[in-house]
């Protein structure tokens, strides 16, 4: 085998891991975009309650 081939082969080898890998990352952001938009908005945000009349009354009143 002369240098030149082997260098060849070497090459060839690296672009298919390179592709390898390419794959894998691609493969990994889809799982984490899958993930993310099965989390809900209300498990990353409290949505406030609403206060009625009675509640903001005693509220001004008395404070928090």
């Amino acid at each position: 085998m002369s240098k030149t081939d082997r260098n060849q082969s070497i090459l060839n080898w690296l672009e298919s891991e390179k592709l390898k890998d390419n794959r894998e990352i691609e493969n990994t952001k889809k799982k984490y975009i899958d993930e993310l938009r099965k989390i809900k908005k209300e498990e990353l945000f409290t949505i406030p309650k609403k206060l009625t009349l009675w509640q903001k009354i005693k509220i001004l009143i008395l404070g928090n």
